[in-house]
């Protein structure tokens, strides 16, 4: 069992454990960060283990990434629905996130085969997922947490 199918259940345990810490008053922000730190942390050892010969390493490397990735999108509809404003909410969110996903997700492998060509070296994708990594957690740092003071609550209605 590997790829996808060998993936998806340590994906579902994976969002159900974040759910569970966001509970425990740990907060958004901090799993966020945590995720984020291992993902530039982890980039190159777990490439390297994902360029095994072995498979149970290939799959090592393979329930890293989804530890990490599926912390990060756990979590990324609750930050962006907490960073939008209401008024703006369902447009912002969705033009924001399907043409981020656009970009980087049409242009991440052509990146890579490019780096991988250049540098002559299979490994060289981590140092661009460490890019985006240091880039998103130093925006991660700039976010301010709203859950906690009712900022999301819904306004009351006159009757």
């Amino acid at each position: 069992m590997t790829g996808l199918g060998g993936s998806t259940p340590l994906h579902e345990i994976t969002v159900s454990a974040e759910n569970w810490l966001t509970a425990l008053r740990v907060g958004r922000k901090q799993l966020l960060l945590a995720a984020v730190a291992l993902g530039f942390v982890g980039a190159l050892p777990l490439f390297w283990l994902m360029h095994h010969p072995h498979p149970a390493m290939i799959l090592l490397g393979e329930a890293g990434f989804v530890l990490i990735l599926g912390t990060v999108l756990g979590i990324m509809p609750a930050i962006m629905v907490e960073a939008t404003p209401e008024h703006v909410r369902c447009t912002a969110i969705s033009l924001g996130y399907n043409v981020a996903f656009g970009i980087m997700g049409g242009l991440t492998p052509l990146v890579a085969t490019w780096l991988i060509d250049r540098t002559e070296t299979d490994l060289s994708p981590a140092w661009m997922m460490m890019a985006a990594a240091a880039i998103s957690f130093t925006s991660i740092l700039t976010f301010r947490e709203s859950y906690r003071d009712g900022a999301l609550a819904p306004a009351p209605t006159s009757a």
